[in-house]
């Protein structure tokens, strides 16, 4: 009644193209901006060829028992198929990010590793990893999709068993049972606040992240893929009336959308991909494309699962791994394009390896106790017993030191204190009772460390407090440099932007590390752009940063000997470079009378900083303050928020006014005087 799908080389491609989508995308996301869809289409893929498996678990077509039998073996087959390749790559991520990578990576990826082996790798995802499209993602991350498709494939025959009764009706009530899912999914998919109760019943916080790894949210791609196969002797035939033409303008949208450097809302790119998928499976487009074409996508699409595996650890070793830097660049491209290829030969290998080898004996009825408890334990035992090691090795790390740091709190929406602004999104409102005015943070991860600082002087003050803080995000709606902004994070800051319009809050603090190659036109115009609307702006300048810092959390545990970092050095041997470039623009902030506050008070006393205090560690990592540290910085927040206005702003006193110096600013034939107490000449003009 129902067999496997038939072999078919038009969906190898479509799996090569997607396959090679999302690794484009994680290699690099500004060229390639929508090629996580690319999973999108996995999904409607795995409905389409796994559903007829499904069914066949309701007849007696698998080993002629009942349907109990039928699905253990539906099971053991989908184990066979997916575990060994998953379990390899496990357990050679462990051992590498354990050997190379950064200790700061150990904690998320032991605790992502372990979710994925408890087929939780979505709940792990959301927890662990934070958001998919930050700069540095968690390595395992990607291995969320499996776990959706995993529990799809533990939800969907259970349910269909309840309705499955008729063999002769299979088709149809299948059919109706599958178009229920689709549109209770659909429905949260669009609108996931109606699930908000279900959630918070759960524990889980609604946000944005849980739409995109929930299965309640994704089965409906599953179900569309099923739907398809369910319809397909109906619309495969009409394939042949449909103009060539058609069919490739249909490709080419679909490559266009994949790898197109095209910018959409995510539920509406998410739509149009999983219907252009519909669409080329149903009518067997892509056969249109030219053969040798058709022979290298189907060697990739055959290959595809391990591929999709392998690649993301490759990539994060690649491009954010002190091991693979070369000189001073940050901009990766050639390790990008080497773990590319590393990721399609390593996958090609894991094909035919291992893949191939287990994917038969899930078929055969007769495998034993013995073999199944063998795959077990190297499947899912061994990189557990890694992850768990990872977890217990990181408190031995590099430093020599168990210091168990404690970590400052964010005050972001994962924070169960936290009122989340649901037309916005982002926004994590902290109220006061009898407060009047509110402050707005923004900035990337160093504001993320101060958050919680930030909210317990507003709350001392009676201020209301929100926070708008991205990791990897700096304050900015332009960017010179391309390479530098991710599109993600100047979607968030025009964003914030819009809130800062139609809210107006009466102060804002902005708080990001300053890089020596960050532009300083985008930094100064964003500045100035919130300043037009908001008077009150609060500049925070880098933190100090400690000579050694560049090998803390960074290095290597089990290759380096142990280190006990000083706990203070000379102010004279701290890291100048990315100060200066604070400091230049904390110069052109006060001369554009905005507020600035420089923390190395905090720290640097007598010409000595310290990172340790009576009450321990002032820092949690190479750069981000601890709770210690940040607790520090509560009391200049809350003498900004009582005055409004910085120790730094400019006085219009007498004595302010003697202190004032006035130079010369020449662009070609044209002279500008500029009067400031710390003059600095605008954007293109130089000191005369």
């Amino acid at each position: 009644m129902f067999s496997d799908t038939k072999y078919r080389r038009d969906i190898q491609v479509l799996r090569g193209l997607a396959v090679l989508a999302v690794v484009l995308f994680h290699a690099n996301e500004s060229y390639f901006p929508l090629g996580y869809l690319g999973v999108d289409v996995f999904f409607v893929i795995s409905g389409f060829v796994v559903t007829p498996l499904i069914l066949r678990i309701f007849t007696d077509q698998v080993n002629g028992g009942g349907r109990l039998s039928n699905l253990r073996y539906f099971y053991k087959t989908r184990f066979y198929r997916l575990a060994p390749a998953l379990a390899v790559t496990l357990t050679i991520s462990a051992l590498t990010i354990f050997l190379l990578g950064p200790i700061a990576d150990h904690q998320r990826v032991y605790r992502q590793g372990i979710a994925t082996l408890l087929l939780a790798g979505n709940v792990g995802a959301y927890k662990y990893s934070g958001d998919y499209f930050s700069p540095n993602p968690n390595p395992l991350v990607h291995t969320w999709s499996l776990s959706v498709e995993e529990q799809i494939y533990i939800f969907l025959p259970v349910v269909l068993m309840l309705f499955l009764h008729n063999r002769r009706r299979i088709k149809k009530t299948t059919a109706l049972v599958l178009g229920c899912i689709s549109a209770i999914s659909f429905v949260s998919f669009q609108f996931p606040a109606i699930l908000e109760p279900i959630y918070s019943r759960a524990g889980i916080q609604l946000a944005s992240q849980i739409s995109f790894y929930s299965p309640i949210d994704r089965i409906w791609q599953f179900t569309a893929g099923g739907l398809a196969f369910l319809l397909l002797d109906r619309y495969q035939n009409r394939a042949i009336n449909i103009p060539k033409g058609i069919h490739l303008l249909t490709v080419i949208a679909v490559v266009m959308i994949l790898f197109g450097p095209l910018h959409m809302n995510l539920k509406v790119s998410s739509i149009l991909a999983s219907l252009f998928a519909v669409i080329l499976i149903l009518f067997k487009s892509l056969d249109v494309l030219p053969d040798f074409l058709i022979k290298k996508l189907e060697w990739v699409g055959d290959r595809s699962y391990s591929i999709y595996l392998v690649h993301m650890p490759l990539l994060c070793i690649a491009k954010y791994s002190p091991v693979t830097q070369i000189g001073k660049g940050e901009n990766r491209i050639v390790q990008s394009a080497i773990a590319v290829v590393a990721s399609i030969l390593l996958g090609a290998l894991s094909y035919s390896k291992i893949e191939n080898r287990f994917r038969g004996r899930g078929r055969s009825i007769a495998s034993g106790f013995k073999t199944i408890s063998a795959a077990i334990v190297l499947t899912l035992v061994l990189p557990l017993f890694l992850f768990i090691s990872m977890d217990i090795g990181k408190k031995a790390q590099y430093w020599g030191l168990d210091r168990n740091i404690q970590q400052p709190t964010y005050a972001t929406p994962s924070d169960p204190k936290c009122v989340k602004d649901l037309q916005w999104g982002p926004p994590c409102v902290y109220k006061t009772t009898g407060a009047t005015k509110t402050i707005l943070l923004i900035g990337d991860s160093h504001a993320l460390h101060i958050s919680q600082a930030v909210v317990d002087a507003a709350r001392s003050t009676k201020w209301n407090a929100v926070t708008w803080a991205h990791a990897g995000c700096h304050v900015q709606f332009q960017r010179s440099i391309p390479e530098q902004v991710l599109d993600k994070c100047i979607d968030i800051n025009n964003s914030m932007k819009k809130w800062v319009e139609e809210n107006k809050p009466y102060a804002i603090i902005v708080s990001q590390f300053v890089y020596s190659d960050s532009s300083q036109d985008d930094l100064r115009d964003a500045l100035s752009t919130l300043r037009s609307i908001v008077p009150n702006i609060l500049l925070i300048e880098n933190n100090p940063i400690f000579p050694d810092e560049k090998d803390f959390m960074i290095a290597r545990p089990i290759v380096m000997s142990p280190y006990k970092p000083p706990k203070s050095f000379q102010q004279s041997k701290m890291q100048t470079v990315d100060k200066n470039a604070s400091d230049l623009l904390a110069n052109w902030a006060r001369s554009n009378l905005i507020s600035t506050i420089s923390i190395d008070s905090l720290f640097c006393k007598k010409g000595v900083c310290s990172r340790y205090s009576d009450k321990g560690w002032l820092y949690g990592d190479d750069d981000h303050f601890s709770v210690v540290g940040a607790e520090l910085t509560i009391p200049q927040i809350a003498t900004f928020l009582k005055n409004n206005s910085g120790y730094s702003m400019p006085k219009k006193s007498t004595a302010a006014k003697s202190e004032t110096k006035t130079i010369s600013c020449g662009k070609g034939a044209v002279t500008k005087k500029v009067s400031a107490v710390d003059p600095i000449c605008p954007t293109g003009y130089k000191k005369k």
